[in-house]
């Protein structure tokens, strides 16, 4: 349903952000939504219309539906042309794009639509190996083309912002580098004692040592080499569990490699998780070796739930935490490291205490939500005066 004129009332501070799904809009951007209104922000949200994007909607903050495809379709067309009438017929003053394929049609219809601000949020890599050549071709093209119609960059990591200077998407001058941030009071919240029922519901003993990740089930997670690192690791400690949080196109064959490895006992996969804090401070340690990582969002969540955290030791996660400080990064690909790092967690009750410390430590001081939300304003704020005039 579009937003009419009465559901919106154009002033000086109208900011519209665009996004792929839903999913996005729910876990990432609705506490920037509710900080905006606060502020004094008129803020609306477009993305494929889904259960998540209700939800959002539900929360008090208007939404405009536009079918936006993940990969490259004819669709694209029809979305920005869509997106440009909306943004054209509301006036927006700034629009303020998400993830690759909204980053490109949100941009295009505001430029289009002659917005004044046009940000741009990376929360990862566009253009990265794990696509094909052609695909990397065509989409930096794009990136270049879009990122001069950009007034500034939001990245979520220094590791970001390299990378779109180094491809020639941004210069220097736009880029504003603004972490992700933690809301620690979800994680004050944390029941301990489910953690009981929680292992009887998986046939797990209060006494076995619980090695969890949560993740989307696909090849670039690093999920093989967690399994494999299990198997080594089990050998020698038969209490050990683990349980793998998510789902994703690779489970069938996470669960066959399981089989194969004579493990399948003793690997649990309990699928999507709703309350994310609940379920992360049920496990003993936290284990994801990731192959590729815009920002790593939930190693820190991890942290924030007071649970000892081993990654690769890949850019930005060098640049998120400490290794052998707030956690232990280990090489990608090395299911051998993997263990020996697991190994030393379950049987080194210091170095546990001091990785969850220094953990909780990194979260608090240095990726709190507020402050994030913080940093949007102030940003906003700033590029919104000249633009529209305010002092």
């Amino acid at each position: 349903m579009e937003v009419s004129e009465n559901q919106k009332t154009i002033s000086k501070k109208t900011i519209l952000h665009v996004c792929t799904v839903g999913i996005t809009a729910r876990t990432f951007l609705l506490p920037i939504f509710k900080k905006l209104q606060s502020e004094g922000f008129d803020v609306t949200f477009a993305c494929t219309d889904d259960e998540d994007a209700s939800f959002v909607e539900s929360q008090g903050i208007p939404f405009f539906p536009v079918k936006i495809s993940r990969s490259i379709s004819i669709t694209d067309f029809f979305a920005i042309f869509k997106l440009y009438k909306f943004i054209k017929k509301n006036h927006f003053h700034l629009v303020n794009s998400h993830t690759a394929k909204a980053g490109f049609a949100g941009r295009t219809a505001a430029w289009l639509a002659r917005v004044p601000i046009i940000i741009h949020t990376a929360h990862g890599l566009v253009v990265h190996k794990y696509l094909s050549s052609v695909k990397r071709t065509i989409y930096k093209f794009l990136e270049r083309w879009i990122g001069k119609k950009t007034t500034a960059f939001i990245v979520v990591t220094d590791k970001v912002g390299d990378e779109l200077i180094k491809a020639g998407i941004a210069t220097k001058e736009k880029i504003n580098k603004i972490y992700n941030g933690i809301n620690l009071d979800d994680f004050s919240k944390i029941n301990k004692s489910s953690r009981t029922e929680f292992r009887k519901k998986l046939n797990i003993n209060n006494d076995d040592v619980i090695i969890g990740t949560l993740s989307r089930l696909v090849p670039d997670k690093g999920l093989e080499d967690l399994i494999q690192a299990f198997a080594l690791i089990h050998i020698s400690n038969p209490k050990t569990k683990l349980v793998i949080a998510g789902d994703g196109l690779l489970k069938n064959k996470l669960v066959e490699l399981a089989e194969e490895l004579k493990i399948k006992d003793n690997v649990n996969f309990i699928g999507w998780q709703n309350n994310v804090p609940q379920t992360l401070a049920l496990f003993d340690v936290f284990c994801l070796p990731t192959l590729r990582e815009g920002f790593g969002y939930v190693f820190l969540e991890a942290q924030a739930a007071g649970v000892p955290v081993i990654a690769t030791k890949i850019e930005p996660l060098t640049e998120t935490m400490q290794d052998g400080e707030s956690a232990l990064l280990v090489p990608t690909h090395s299911p051998e490291n993997l263990a020996s790092a697991i190994q030393k967690i379950i049987t080194d009750d210091t170095l546990k205490s001091q990785l969850i410390e220094n953990g909780l430590r990194n979260v608090k001081e240095r990726f709190d939500q507020k402050n994030q939300l913080d940093e949007i304003v102030e940003l906003y704020e700033s590029l919104l005066k000249p633009a529209t005039g305010g002092g």
